[in-house]
């Protein structure tokens, strides 16, 4: 098993505000229209602006910066963490980006993002580039989410980690994270019909469950384990095969 790290990584420790805020508009943009799931246009208007001035804001011709009304009106508008647009966030990285820095035991899951929990269920992501769960998985493609807020509680509480596997089946009874074919993230207890579709009940009663087709269902990964965050270690920590640190 190796663990990646962007080759872009330390480039970003240098980047100053404005950098950091276009970046993280750009990557909103490349997220919210691949596929063509919104136009350029819907995504500015979903932002609280005007397809005038995201081309001022992005682009070869722009020319202006992203202020701080600006930044946090699309952080209000997106249902992002105040601050958000300030802060770095490492994507998880593409195939064409892997620069591997030796091997680690086994034993270690990637932690790849947080899942900030909505009032309704849903779940927010923010990718990163974190650490490790010391915690083996027989999934290669296993991965961590720290979760933040309180709609999972008793079940799952805010600062706990969740251990996810892409390659595990499901079956009915299941706690799964669910992307639908609209981009909504959810954790939930999947229940399948008879006709095919899917019940995602929550563990807090506050929340109704919901009925989704199985063709909404952009990817449904089996939630293995629930970590405490006694668990979690940092890049540095992680011992290698030959028993040096990273």
């Amino acid at each position: 098993m190796s663990i990646y790290r962007s080759a872009k990584r330390c480039e970003n420790v240098s980047m100053d505000n404005k950098e950091i805020r276009k970046a993280n508009l750009a990557h909103l943009l490349e997220e919210h229209t691949r596929g063509g799931k919104l136009t350029k246009a819907a995504f500015a208007e979903k932002c609280g602006l005007v397809a005038a001035q995201l081309s001022q804001l992005l682009g070869e011709n722009s020319f202006r910066n992203i202020g701080d009304r600006t930044a946090r009106k699309i952080e209000l508008s997106l249902g992002l963490p105040n601050g958000w647009m300030d802060s770095i966030h490492q994507p998880h990285p593409q195939n064409d980006e892997l620069e591997f820095a030796g091997s680690i035991r086994d034993g270690y899951v990637p932690v790849i993002g947080e899942a900030i929990m909505g009032v309704d269920g849903s779940v927010d992501m923010i990718e990163l580039c974190a650490g490790f769960l010391q915690i083996y998985s027989a999934d290669k493609d296993a991965y961590g989410l720290r979760v933040k807020g309180d709609s999972m509680f008793p079940r799952i509480h805010s600062g706990e980690f969740v251990v996810i596997e892409p390659n595990t089946a499901v079956h009915s009874g299941d706690e799964v994270f669910v992307r639908t074919s609209e981009g909504k993230n959810m954790i939930k207890v999947m229940t399948k019909t008879r006709e095919g579709n899917y019940v995602l009940s929550s563990i807090n009663n506050e929340h109704k469950p919901i009925t989704i087709d199985a063709d909404q269902v952009e990817k449904m990964h089996f939630v293995s384990a629930i970590v405490k965050h006694t668990r979690y270690v940092d890049h540095d920590d992680v011992p290698r095969v030959d028993g040096e640190g990273i």
